[in-house]
């Protein structure tokens, strides 16, 4: 779920792309639809996860609000505690 404040203004991360922010909670709220879990980042450098709490900080990864990278490939990373 996401509140107006969150849809309108973003967050710090995505303040200068509020579209791209957008499009990260549709496709993290969705995945909560499949019944995906929450990851974390899987290493520094490597682009967030779209399950990955990115609004609790990036803990390394890139912002990404993609579930799959380029290649088609499920971009995941360990499960959140």
């Amino acid at each position: 779920m996401v509140n107006l404040d969150r849809w309108v203004l973003a967050t710090p991360v995505y303040a200068q792309d509020v579209t791209a922010y957008r499009a990260l909670i549709i496709n993290h709220e969705v995945g909560h639809f499949l019944h995906h879990g929450h990851v974390t980042c899987p290493g520094k450098g490597e682009p967030a996860p779209a399950m990955m709490q990115q609004i609790k900080g990036m803990h390394g990864c890139v912002p990404n609000v993609w579930p799959y990278d380029a290649e088609g490939r499920l971009i995941t990373g360990p499960a959140a505690p």
